[in-house]
């Protein structure tokens, strides 16, 4: 398994030796039933390689995937590239729990801001940020090729309102 995958238990978000069974398919499955335009094998496979990110995999007791997020702490700022919770395990608030976790770890990395693009259209996905305290700040146009992309930003260490 690559260095910069750590598997995390959703109990105690600490790592989940028992979660050797680990593999980039597994991610894939999730990755595929969760995006209009899913990432392909390849582009994970890059982000691996990529000495910036990290991809922190949860896991449930036993080991059964529940969901991951892929962002990169760059000097100031984190910038969160995928993130998405397996079907049978979606509004348990384990996506909150993982946005909480890349907060921490980015405060812990002298990071001061998240930055993320999501589509309009994403209304779950739109709101569990909008709720987690990210304000829009702008649109990339046609960045989903048929949809813009809303740019969202949350600055660490203020409250949400």
């Amino acid at each position: 398994m690559p260095q910069n995958i750590q598997i995390l238990n959703l109990q105690g978000l600490s790592p989940c030796n028992h979660a050797t069974g680990f593999n980039l398919d597994d991610i894939l499955e999730i990755e595929k039933s969760s995006f209009i335009s899913p990432w392909t094998k390849a582009m994970f496979e890059a982000e691996l390689k990529n000495p910036a990110a990290r991809f922190m995999v949860w896991a449930l007791e036993g080991g059964k995937l529940a969901g991951y997020v892929l962002y990169w702490v760059l000097e100031n700022e984190t910038n969160i590239l995928n993130i998405a919770v397996a079907n049978p395990f979606r509004r348990q608030g384990i996506a909150k729990r993982m946005l909480q976790y890349v907060e921490d770890d980015s405060l812990k990395n002298n990071s001061c801001s998240v930055f993320l693009e999501v589509r309009p259209s994403s209304i779950e996905a739109l709101g569990l940020y909008l709720s987690n305290g990210f304000k829009q700040i702008a649109t990339r146009k046609k960045y989903y090729i048929t949809e813009d992309a809303l740019i969202l930003h949350k600055k660490l260490g203020a409250s949400p309102r």
